[in-house]
């Protein structure tokens, strides 16, 4: 992609499939660096591919001493795979700038496989989350409407329950996983039974101005939607959206972090940690989390975070208190470089 700047306000980036997309830089919200609001965007037909064809669903599964990943094309796929229909199904969505194969992306699904509990899917949409985030942005109902029809197909070939699906987002992929619940409440009646979002992105959904509640994760969404919030007021968002809204460490940022994108990606690496100990982390009611840090825990009621996290918890807002403890259980790193450094620089996400 070639940038192309005529002050500070304008930027003009043109892509390598030969579409121009115009930008203003807006200066907003703290040292957030700058949002990319569109302007015009021209669409070249020159060797240009359907958004829709760069969306892809796979299935994870343990095939002897491996795991494999199976494209999920059509119909047909799906009659082919091992797909357990007497167990629930987790589907992974992944954010901006990430693919099937970043790295807590694939560590988040072989853990999941391993257990022998789920179905394991994952959504690649990596085609269209590499490019600025605002067209990333745009590109999310896109996605949502693909893993819309992948749910039906599985309803209607596999004779599947919505409510036994249970959709892990992480980013713009937690609502990429509400507009798709969105549009399925819409069509068919059919409900997801749990959506858990992992640090939903804030800028464009939440801030600067909601831009549609159809397209923002909230309880509506699914029979439980449980929010882990680990980068507030950066990149994810503030306001407590879900049955259960888990503040991590406050929930703005976290330890060891000096990145706004290290605490992001925090979320993933805590929901991995609780899938190989459900027991780790410990989360307590409070109104704030400075009334949390400065009375005693011993009397009130614990609950977990993570895969354990149910409807059976009471509706509300949690804090959690987390260090180094859940290093143990995840094995790989998402660096920098994997986490928004396509895009913008270090300094610019530097806390």
């Amino acid at each position: 992609m070639h940038i192309i700047k005529y002050d500070k306000f304008l930027n003009i980036f043109v892509t390598n499939n030969m579409r121009i997309i115009i930008f203003i830089t807006v200066i907003y919200f703290r040292r957030f660096s700058a949002l990319l609001y569109p302007l015009v965007d021209l669409h070249s037909l020159y060797k240009y591919i359907p958004p829709e064809n760069e969306v892809s669903f796979h299935f994870v599964h343990q095939n002897v001493a491996r795991i494999c990943y199976m494209q999920i094309k059509d119909y047909y796929s799906l009659n082919l795979i091992p797909f357990d229909a007497k167990l629930q199904t987790i589907i992974i969505i992944h954010g901006w700038t990430h693919g099937k194969d970043t790295p807590w992306v694939r560590e988040m699904a072989e853990a999941l496989e391993i257990t022998g509990y789920w179905n394991v899917f994952v959504v690649d949409w990596s085609k269209l989350s590499h490019v600025p985030y605002v067209e990333a942005r745009i590109h999310n109902l896109v996605v949502a409407k693909q893993l819309k029809k992948f749910l039906f197909a599985l309803e209607t070939t596999k004779g599947y329950s919505m409510d036994k699906i249970h959709i892990v987002g992480h980013s713009m992929g937690a609502q990429i996983a509400s507009s798709a619940a969105h549009a399925i409440l819409n069509e068919r009646g059919g409900k997801i039974g749990r959506i858990t979002g992992l640090d939903p992105a804030g800028p464009l959904y939440e801030w600067p101005h909601i831009e549609s509640k159809d397209e923002l994760l909230d309880p509506s969404d699914a029979y439980f939607v449980d929010i882990i919030h680990t980068n507030s007021k950066h990149i994810g968002t503030v306001i407590p959206t879900g049955h259960i809204d888990y503040y991590v460490n406050g929930g703005q940022k976290q330890w060891g972090c000096t990145k706004w994108s290290c605490s992001h990606i925090r979320a993933c690496e805590l929901f991995i940690a609780s899938i190989r100990r459900p027991d780790l982390f410990k989360a307590f009611s409070y109104e704030s989390w400075i009334k949390y840090k400065n009375k005693t825990t011993k009397d009130l009621e614990v609950y977990p975070m993570g895969i354990s996290a149910g409807s059976y918890i009471p509706q509300g807002i949690y804090f959690v208190q987390v260090k180094d403890e859940y290093k143990e259980y995840v094995l790989t790193k998402t660096n920098f470089v994997d986490s928004f450094g396509v895009y913008y620089g270090k300094n610019q996400l530097a806390m």
